[in-house]
C-alpha cells in the first residue's frame, strides 16, 4: 500500500519551496548580471575618462559586461554607455586628422580607428544621429565610399527630424554629397527652410547659384541674409558679386557706397569699391579708395598688392614694385606678393628676378599649372628654352590634357629649330582645343586669343622652314587666315603669318599686302619686331619666300635673385 508522508518529511518539502521562492530568483538574477562588476567600473571610469586609453577602456569593460551577461535595464545602459564612449573616442580620432594631412598613412590609420568606434556606437545604438553623421563624413574622403556616405546622412536626417538645427546641419552635409547642382539647391532650400538661422546654408546656396549663373536668385537671397545679418562680410561681396554679374554696376557701387557712410572706418568696403572701380576703368577712383583703406591700416596687405596691380596696368613699376615690397615686409611669405613681382619684374624685362620668384612658387607647389606654365614662359623669355622644354614635359606627363603646355613647348622647340617636333606639340594642343569645343562649345575657344597665337606659330613654321619636306603653303594659310580672322585682321605678327604662306604658296602679290599692312600697324603700336616686319615685306618685294631658322644660344648665366644679393 502507499507510504504516507510523515510531519517531518511535509516540512521539507515545504521549506524547500520556500527556499526556491526566496532563492531561486536571486539565483537567476546572479546567473544574468554576472557582468554587473565590470559594468559598475564602466561608470565610474566614464565619468573621468579625457583620454583615448581611458576611453579604450570603459568601450571594453561595456562590452565585456554585456557578454558575461547583464539584465535588460543594465544591458540598456552598458550600450548607451558604450555608444556615447565610442563616439566620444572617434570624435578625438576625427578632430585629429587635418592636424595629420601631410601623413596619409597616420590619417588613413586614424580615419579606420575613428570609423571602427562609430560602428560600434552604432551597433549599440542604431539611432545614434551624430555617429551616422560622421561616418558619412568620414566616407566623403579620399578612398572613402558615396553611396555608404548618402545612406547614412540620409539616415541621420530621418532621426534627427525633431531636432530642426541638427537636422539642416545633416542637410546640408548631403548637400555637398549631391551629384547634381539641382538637388543640392533643393536640400540647401530644406535646410534654411528647417532651419532659417543656418548661415552655412545660406551662404552655400548663395555661392552655388552664382556658380549656375542664377545671379538674381543670389541676389536676393544675399539681400535676404544682409537684413538679418547687417555685417556679414559674405553676404555683402555675394550681393556686389551678383550685381556685377547682371552688369548693375552702379549699383554695385552705389551698394558699397552705402554700406561706406555707415561704417567709414572699415577698409575692407574701400578696398570692394576700388575692386569696382576698375571694372569700370575709374583708376583715379579706384587708388583714392585704397589709399584711404591704407590710411585706416598701414598693414592691409590686400590694398597694397591690389594698388600694386593698378599701378602695374598703368606701367608704373617703380610704385607697383614699392606697393609690394611694403606688402612683402609685413608678410614675407605671402604667395600672391611674391607672384605679382614676378610678374612686375616680367614687365620690366628683368626675367632673372621674375624667374627666381617663380622657381620659389614652383617649388611650394608643383602643382599649380599656371605657375609652371608663366615659370616656362619666363624660361623662353630668359633664352633659356631647353629648361623651358625640360619643364613642360614633366608638367605634360603629370597633365596630357594640358593644351597650354603643348603650344608652349612647341615655341620653345621651335626656337632652337626642332620644327618637326614643335610641328607635332602645335597639333596636339590644336586636337585638344577641337576636343574641347565639342564640350564646351565653339565660343570658348575661339574667343581665346591663346588659340589665334597658337594657329599662328603653326602655319608660321610651315610657311618658312627651311626644311623642305615640312613645309605645307596650303595647311600653312588655312591657318594663318583663321587666326587673322580671330583677331580681326590687327594684329601686326599674324598678318606677317600671313603674308609668308601667301608667299610659300607663290602668291607674291598677296603676300605684299598684308606684309606692307603688318608693317603699318607695327610703326603704330612701335612694334619691337617692326625691322623683321619690314625685311619681311622687301623680300616678297623681290618675289622671295621667307625663310627662318631661329637657333637659340642657352642662357648658361646661375639665376640669382636681387633679393639675394641684397646686403641686410
Amino acid at each position: 500500500m502507499p507510504r504516507q508522508n510523515s510531519p517531518l518529511a511535509g516540512k521539507a518539502l515545504w521549506m524547500l519551496a520556500l527556499c526556491l521562492s526566496l532563492w531561486g530568483p536571486i539565483g537567476l538574477v546572479r546567473a544574468e548580471n554576472e557582468g554587473q562588476a565590470k559594468l559598475d567600473e564602466a561608470t565610474e571610469l566614464k565619468l573621468s575618462a579625457r583620454t583615448p586609453d581611458d576611453l579604450g577602456k570603459v568601450i571594453r569593460l561595456c562590452e565585456e559586461a554585456l557578454e558575461e551577461g547583464l539584465d535588460e535595464a543594465n544591458a540598456k545602459l552598458a550600450k548607451q554607455i558604450l555608444a556615447a564612449t565610442a563616439l566620444q573616442r572617434a570624435e578625438l580620432m576625427i578632430q585629429q586628422i587635418p592636424r595629420v594631412a601631410r601623413n596619409p598613412s597616420l590619417m588613413r590609420q586614424l580615419r579606420r580607428q575613428a570609423m571602427s568606434d562609430l560602428r560600434r556606437a552604432i551597433d549599440a545604438n542604431p539611432e545614434l544621429a551624430q555617429a551616422h553623421l560622421l561616418i558619412a563624413q568620414l566616407e566623403r574622403l579620399p578612398g572613402g565610399n558615396h553611396d555608404a556616405a548618402l545612406q547614412h546622412v540620409n539616415k541621420a536626417i530621418e532621426l534627427l527630424k525633431d531636432a530642426p538645427v541638427d537636422r539642416a546641419k545633416a542637410l546640408l552635409l548631403r548637400a555637398a554629397l549631391r551629384e547634381s547642382n539641382e538637388d543640392r539647391l533643393k536640400d540647401l532650400a530644406e535646410a534654411i527652410a528647417t532651419d532659417p538661422t543656418n548661415t552655412e546654408a545660406w551662404q552655400a546656396r548663395i555661392a552655388l547659384q552664382i556658380a549656375m549663373g542664377k545671379m538674381e536668385e543670389a541676389l536676393e537671397d544675399a539681400r535676404k541674409m544682409l537684413e538679418r545679418e547687417p555685417d556679414n562680410v559674405f553676404a555683402l561681396q555675394a550681393a556686389v558679386q551678383s550685381l556685377l554679374g547682371l552688369d548693375k554696376v552702379d549699383e554695385a557701387v552705389a551698394l558699397l557706397s552705402e554700406r561706406i557712410e555707415q561704417d567709414a572706418e572699415n577698409g575692407a568696403l574701400y578696398r570692394a569699391r576700388s575692386g569696382v572701380y576698375v571694372m569700370q576703368e575709374k583708376y583715379e577712383e579706384a587708388l583714392a579708395d585704397l589709399d584711404k583703406a591704407i590710411e585706416l591700416d598701414d598693414n592691409d596687405i590686400a590694398s597694397y598688392l591690389a594698388r600694386a596691380q593698378i599701378y602695374l596696368q598703368q606701367d608704373e613699376y617703380d610704385k607697383a614694385n614699392h606697393d609690394v615690397s611694403t606688402a612683402l615686409l609685413i608678410e614675407p611669405n605671402n604667395v600672391q606678393g611674391v607672384l605679382l613681382r614676378a610678374i612686375i619684374a616680367g614687365a620690366q624685362k628683368r626675367y632673372a628676378d621674375a624667374i627666381a620668384d617663380l622657381e620659389l612658387l614652383v617649388r611650394f607647389n608643383p602643382s599649380n599649372e599656371a605657375w609652371v606654365m608663366q615659370l616656362a614662359a619666363y624660361y623662353q623669355m630668359d633664352n633659356r628654352p631647353r629648361k623651358a622644354i625640360e619643364l613642360l614635359d614633366q608638367l605634360i606627363k603629370q597633365n596630357p590634357e594640358a593644351w597650354r603646355a603643348y603650344r608652349l613647348r612647341g615655341d620653345a622647340k621651335l626656337s632652337i629649330s626642332e620644327h618637326r617636333s614643335a610641328i607635332d606639340d602645335y597639333q596636339q594642343a590644336i586636337d585638344l582645343l577641337e576636343k574641347q569645343r565639342v564640350e564646351l562649345g565653339d565660343e570658348a575657344v575661339q574667343s581665346d586669343l591663346d588659340y589665334s597665337g597658337l594657329l599662328n606659330n603653326l602655319s608660321w613654321v610651315l610657311s618658312t622652314s627651311p626644311d623642305d619636306s615640312i613645309r605645307d603653303g596650303q595647311r600653312a594659310l588655312e591657318l594663318a587666315l583663321e587666326a587673322a580672322e580671330v583677331t580681326k585682321f590687327e594684329a601686326p605678327h599674324i598678318l606677317s603669318t600671313l603674308a609668308a604662306a601667301y608667299a610659300e604658296l607663290g602668291d607674291f602679290d598677296n603676300a605684299r599686302k598684308w606684309a606692307a599692312k603688318a608693317v603699318e600697324l607695327g610703326e603704330q603700336e612701335e612694334n619691337e619686331q617692326l625691322e623683321q616686319l619690314k625685311q619681311e615685306l622687301e623680300s616678297y618685294r623681290q618675289n622671295k619666300p621667307w625663310r627662318e631658322e631661329q637657333n637659340v644660344e642657352e642662357n648658361q648665366r646661375p639665376v640669382v635673385s636681387a633679393t639675394d644679393i641684397i646686403d641686410t
